[in-house]
């Protein structure tokens, strides 16, 4: 494909600002939404000639924010670079070599999908987040990507370009699979964080919230263990549901093709994605799955791509799959044969297990627990805090036996997981730099933690050796220096 798009800046189709609109609503709420809430909720009573007022100030200032926006918003894209021009008051111009560009995605909200556009998002090294977007037509957002592959691959512009070939697609029973196997916890933390959140952004709405607070904590804590009980299995049981309903959301219609150039990852149905990732551009892959995943051999694959660390997990390259056959071709394309079985490996110090139960699990309930046994007028509510001591002594432990680091003159291998499994596979090549760091007690026992930095992320080897760190470090180097390929 050839882009002719001219040497001008242009603005975004019209339809675009449909979705302008919706972005400034969005905006302002997550801004205010306190405020709106509490004056939506106010009693006739408590109204005044104000709230009328802000009824319509608020529409006039979303409409006059989204002409602003679109009527500023300019971009020009040509074979060579994508530049985008912004912002009203505070002009801001990015340029962005099609050489520079990392990976390619394009989204798809409800109201895009009405609207038929797109968004289109571009990667670069060390960026955060996607540096350049665009909202395009879906014709037109599917055409640059495919001219960025092609663009990426310059020994494939004398090939003939073969069909997408299938490596994986989620039918509706994996995703129930992979819903009800996931990690519930993640999705606890999250509700307790909205909680959190909805407590603080309410509490000056209310009087004495702090004293209704108090009041309603001591009277929770004084009731019977079986409702306490009770009422943590009912939390557990919602986040099971909601991390159910998210997995669901998140991955259906998900699929994985490759060509010649590289792999492309769509998944969605209400918020429509594809992201686009050429083969030169991954530095390590990985794998994960819990026990309850193992059983049914399903997977969470990801490619680590540069500046993988600082991407938002929502641009990041990853996707499950349901199958070993799945799993080899895609670790295959990253790096073919890749035996089971490795001739060199190390495992950690038991000091590191036993470290992490002492200082996270036990030291922790000693210095909490001794005040609420004094407060607590029920005893049998200290049961509850014998959970994180048994808990941590089991995750440290598994995590223990189950880490080994092996390398052969190809690549580096670990695995690792404490509940679950991950492995990851990296090429020597892909290393950027080794360290080797220790602390009172490592010093002491001739022990080490090896740090493996890559443009896609660091690894963490810890407790192993010292003279095994420092002769893996040796390796490295001269494994990077002696190397004809590139990391990027």
């Amino acid at each position: 494909m050839s882009l002719s798009k001219g040497t001008n800046f242009r603005r975004q189709p019209i339809k675009a600002f449909g979705q302008i609109v919706l972005n400034s609503i969005i905006q302002l709420l997550k801004n205010f939404w306190a405020l709106i809430l509490f004056i939506f909720i106010k009693s006739d009573g408590q109204r005044d000639s104000n709230d009328n007022l802000i009824y319509l100030i608020v529409p006039v200032f979303i409409a006059i924010k989204s002409i602003l926006d679109y009527l500023f918003f300019r971009f020009k894209i040509t074979e060579e670079e994508i530049q985008v021009k912004s912002g009203i008051f505070s002009r801001k111009q990015v340029t962005l070599a099609m050489h520079k560009v990392q990976s390619v995605h394009i989204n798809q909200s409800w109201i895009q999908k009405f609207l038929n556009i797109s968004e289109l998002s571009f990667d670069s090294p060390g960026s955060s987040e996607p540096e350049i977007t665009i909202q395009l037509s879906q014709k037109e957002a599917n055409e640059i990507m495919a001219f960025v592959l092609d663009n990426k691959q310059n020994e494939s512009k004398d090939e003939e370009l073969i069909e997408d070939e299938l490596i994986s697609e989620l039918s509706f029973k994996d995703l129930l699979k992979l819903g009800i196997t996931s990690n519930h916890l993640e999705t606890l933390f999250i509700l307790i964080a909205l909680g959190f959140s909805l407590i603080n952004n309410i509490k000056d709405f209310f009087d004495d919230f702090e004293s209704l607070m108090e009041e309603s904590t001591n009277k929770f804590l004084q009731s019977s263990f079986v409702l306490i009980a009770i009422s943590i299995l009912a939390i557990l049981a919602i986040a099971i549901l909601v991390s159910l309903v998210r997995t669901i959301v998140a991955y259906i219609n998900s699929k994985i093709t490759k060509n010649i150039q590289g792999f492309k990852v769509s998944k969605g149905f209400i918020n429509r994605s594809q992201k686009l990732l050429p083969f030169n551009k991954v530095q390590y892959i990985s794998w994960k799955t819990n026990w309850l995943q193992k059983k049914i051999s399903m997977y969470v694959f990801e490619f680590h791509t540069i500046g993988a660390v600082e991407i938002k997990d929502t641009f990041k390259i990853k996707t499950p799959i349901t199958s070993e056959k799945t799993l080899k071709k895609l670790a295959n394309s990253y790096l073919p044969n890749i035996p089971e079985q490795f001739e060199n490996s190390l495992r950690m110090h038991s000091s590191f297990w036993l470290r992490n139960f002492f200082f996270i699990g036990i030291l922790p309930v000693l210095i909490f627990g001794i005040p609420l046994f004094l407060m607590l007028t029920d005893k049998s509510m200290l049961l509850l805090f014998s959970l994180p001591p048994v808990y941590f002594g089991l995750y440290y432990f598994s995590y223990y036996k189950k880490f080994l680091f092996s390398w052969n003159k190809d690549m580096l291998n670990i695995k690792t997981g404490a509940f679950g499994k991950e492995i990851i596979v990296l090429k020597w090549e892909k290393i950027q730099s080794v360290k080797i760091s220790q602390n009172l007690f490592q010093q002491r026992k001739s022990l080490a933690n090896l740090t493996i930095h890559t443009a896609g992320g660091t690894i963490i080897v810890p407790f192993i050796p010292l003279n095994a760190a420092q002769s893996l470090q040796n390796i490295a180097l001269f494994k990077v220096e002696t190397s004809l390929m590139k990391w990027h």
